[in-house]
């Protein structure tokens, strides 16, 4: 009894270090001004399903002090043209395959980027309909954005990650 009450208490031991340590991760992956990386940045989406459509909106929210720059894809297209988000059937994790346009590119140039000013937001609505192999039926998924931005267009290699939380919804499909 006492050996089994001694082996608990080094396995909770263990867990609170893990913890500890993931907890450490968050703390200093978080957008911090770091590297060029501006605080106040952030993203969120939001979505609608109805009629057969899914309609994603993206939302670039600049609180920062300073101009940033997001890739003009998320901004100016009503389709995407390539894989922006990650699409994960809720009832067992699955990513969804990307079966959408995927429009082959050269390199990011500074004409790639749209700015957002200081305490300011942009936004645009996405058709992800016919992007991802959305399952016949009514079925839940969440979704993610796969974004970055930049605080300098002269390092166009230094994009910072954006990264909503994932938000979930229903959708019939066909």
């Amino acid at each position: 009894m006492f050996n089994a009450i001694q082996q608990r208490g080094k396995l909770l031991a263990a867990i609170a270090g893990v913890a500890g340590i993931l907890a450490m991760t968050a703390m200093s992956s978080g957008a911090g001004a770091r590297d060029g990386v501006a605080a106040g940045v952030s993203s969120k989406i939001a979505v609608e399903s109805h009629d057969g459509q899914v309609l994603a909106k993206v939302i670039i929210d600049n609180q920062s002090e300073r101009t940033v720059y997001v890739p003009r894809v998320y901004l100016q297209e009503h389709e995407p043209e390539a894989n922006l988000f990650e699409v994960r059937d809720s009832s067992n994790g699955d990513p969804l395959d990307y079966v959408g346009m995927m429009v082959k590119r050269a390199p990011l140039t500074r004409k790639d980027f749209v700015a957002v000013k200081p305490h300011s937001k942009v936004w645009n609505t996405l058709d992800i309909s016919k992007s991802y192999r959305f399952v016949s039926g009514r079925h839940a998924y969440q979704i993610s954005l796969n974004g970055s931005y930049l605080t300098d267009l002269s390092k166009l290699d230094q994009q910072s990650r954006i990264e909503p939380a994932p938000v979930m919804f229903a959708h019939v499909g066909q």
